[in-house]
């Protein structure tokens, strides 16, 4: 009988479109001129930094090609735990941490071993999530919506205690993808207390850990204290090494680490030594990764105000002003028609993108009906001209 899990999960959305567009951006370029402004994925369009490139090389030459251990190798642990000490988490060791390929893998394998439950997660939801994560581990997903008050996102904390009571896990996002939102020490110190009342584990997607600006910072959940915490991490994002599939999962429950690596083991056999031993040099060139995550962050800071300039003044003070992360969450509600009769409404805002020369991503992949008039626009793979003139389509085509 075939796996019920496998008819449950789907494309995820953002690849599904992304994959559309390869064939549409040459023919809408042939026929408009201009080029083609992709805004839909969480991708930066940077080369992966030439000091992690190099040691990608040094490693293969040094022979570190064959089979890794299982659950990833001491020094790529060590470097984990060295990163971890820079935010003054230091009672975690090697036997907390596990490699993994990418922190989707990480996200997989941790909803996996509580196979079967219920997840309470923040909505709007990162698709993988929606279509991946939760069904290919048989969970029904529990959202708790954020509350939109005067440009600002807050957490309904009555509607998360109402929904921990019998949960499996606390799905939490932060940085937050769609939105852009930095969880509060004081929100997640109140969210690990109520975990702890209820007795429900938290899954930590820490993907956009170096992503914030103005005066916000991020704030693992490890940071406080309990083995009931999974912290999820990306090398990904950070140093523009989406294609690596590296990331690196913690927990304090030794135990259950121990099993989430043998099932790293069934599915893969681990990480490549070679990619490892590249992001351990990545994790612990603090000078290195500053002087490559300085000039990135300047950049997309430019981007994101130049957003709020042009968008602003159409959206008005409802617009919110993604605190981390690379995206915008727009809610477009009165700025577009509504869909003619058998025509869904995010596809219909999406191909209203579409035919301007923008690709997004409908806010429906983000979670049902309620965000049919929402897209995520995500800044991470344009530099500030192209997006300038995109800004000018949406404006004058999209939302004119």
């Amino acid at each position: 009988m075939l796996n019920p899990s496998f008819t449950r999960i789907g494309l995820s959305p953002i690849v599904e479109i992304s994959e559309r567009i390869r064939d549409l951006a040459p023919r809408w370029e042939a026929a408009n001129g201009g080029k083609f402004a992709f805004l839909q994925r969480g991708e930066l369009a940077d080369n992966t930094p030439a000091y992690i490139t190099r040691a990608i090389g040094e490693a293969i030459e040094a022979g570190l090609t064959r089979y890794p251990k299982s659950g990833g190798e001491p020094w790529f642990k060590d470097a984990v735990l060295a990163r971890l000490a820079e935010a003054g988490i230091s009672d975690v060791g090697r036997e907390h941490v596990l490699c993994t390929y990418g922190g989707q893998e990480g996200l997989q394998l941790t909803f996996n071993l509580f196979a079967g439950g219920r997840v309470v997660a923040f909505a709007p939801t990162w698709s993988c999530v929606l279509e991946n994560i939760a069904p290919y581990g048989n969970y029904t997903l529990d959202p708790v919506a954020f509350i939109e008050r005067d440009g600002a996102l807050e957490i309904d904390f009555a509607q998360v205690e109402a929904k921990l009571p019998g949960a499996d896990l606390l799905y939490v996002n932060t940085p937050h993808n769609p939105t852009g939102k930095v969880f509060s020490r004081e929100e997640l110190s109140r969210l690990n207390d109520l975990c702890l009342k209820h007795g429900v584990r938290i899954v930590s997607d820490e993907a956009y850990e170096d992503f914030v600006f103005g005066g916000a910072r991020h704030v693992s959940l490890l940071e406080f204290p309990g083995d009931h915490i999974f912290s999820v991490h990306t090398c990904s994002k950070s140093y523009a090494a989406t294609g690596f599939r590296i990331g690196y999962t913690v927990c304090r429950d030794a135990n259950l680490i121990s099993k989430m690596t043998l099932g790293e083991y069934t599915q893969t056999a681990g990480v490549v030594p070679f990619i490892q031993k590249a992001f351990a040099v990545a994790l612990t060139s603090v000078e290195e990764r500053e002087a490559w995550l300085r000039p990135l962050m300047e950049r997309f800071g430019r981007r994101r105000e130049l957003i709020v300039e042009r968008l602003a003044p159409v959206l008005g003070p409802g617009l919110y002003r993604p605190e981390g992360a690379f995206y915008f969450f727009l809610n477009l509600k009165g700025l577009v028609p509504e869909a003619p009769a058998g025509t869904p409404q995010g596809a219909f805002v999406l191909q209203r993108f579409l035919d301007a020369g923008v690709a997004v991503i409908p806010g429906t992949a983000f979670g049902g009906p309620e965000y049919a008039h929402h897209v995520r626009l995500s800044f991470s793979g344009i530099e500030e001209e192209q997006l300038g003139k995109a800004l000018d389509r949406i404006t004058k085509r999209v939302l004119g």
